[in-house]
């Protein structure tokens, strides 16, 4: 048996339909980031100072080292610039980059891990030759290099000659999830310098993901020390006569 609702509920139930309708037509136009407001994905997996090592003027930069096994060199050389502008951006310090030639003349390999066995000698030469006053590792710990994208990797800030560990961070960035989707359309946006939609590119692009993911982490070296403010002392008003 069949229920049909009476003249004014086929009406109401038009409507309400005829609403949806419109409501998906129009959230099918809505760019990727506004159809769902997932909040933007904050990177905090960091542990060092609460404020910048006064002392740190200079960092050299190794190049990128691939702990997975699994990618070419070529493609994880392409991740060294992209860092280096990365933390430049950051005013911590000057950063100098170690090219792979460069490392590969002083200890037979092009990149090295963070958590390698290092030469006894290495860190002392390269205090040396660069005059830096810490070294700076990258480590790239996962791949995703097709849509959706996804990029892991551990940065480890040592300090030279004595490979005392100054500050970590270890993080994952996944497409996949909404809120890091989101976290890296918002950086596309402020950073778009050329025609096309900059939400769509990053998501699609592993060097526009990946300069989003670094500068997520480079923002959480510890931030310089406020400057020292000198109190004003009011003078004191001479005694009435």
């Amino acid at each position: 048996m069949h229920f049909y609702p009476t003249s004014p509920g086929r009406h109401w139930a038009r409507g309400a339909f005829t609403a949806l309708a419109l409501l998906l037509s129009a959230c099918a136009d809505l760019p990727f980031g506004a159809r769902n407001q997932a909040p933007d994905f904050v990177p905090s997996n960091a542990r060092g100072p609460a404020e910048w090592p006064g002392q740190i003027r200079r960092i050299a930069l190794l190049p990128a080292h691939d702990v997975t096994g699994t990618l070419t060199a070529e493609f994880v050389a392409t991740y060294d610039q992209v860092w280096a502008d990365a933390l430049q951006h950051t005013q911590r310090a000057e950063f100098v980059r170690l090219d792979r030639h460069t490392l590969a003349a002083w200890m037979g390999r092009d990149s090295i891990a963070s958590t390698d066995a290092l030469p006894s000698d290495l860190l002392a030469h390269i205090a040396r030759e660069t005059g830096a006053q810490a070294v700076i590792f990258l480590d790239v710990t996962h791949c995703a290099p097709y849509p959706p994208l996804g990029l892991g990797f551990r940065a480890k800030l040592v300090a030279l000659p004595d490979a005392r560990i100054i500050w970590v961070a270890d993080e994952l960035f996944d497409a996949s999830d909404a809120a890091t989707a989101h976290a890296a359309e918002h950086f596309a946006q402020r950073n778009a310098t050329g025609p096309g939609e900059p939400g769509s590119a990053v998501r699609q692009s592993p060097m526009l993901f990946s300069a989003y993911a670094f500068q997520a982490v480079a923002n959480l070296l510890p931030p310089r020390a406020a400057p020292a403010t000198t109190a004003v002392v009011a003078p004191v008003p001479a005694p009435a006569r």
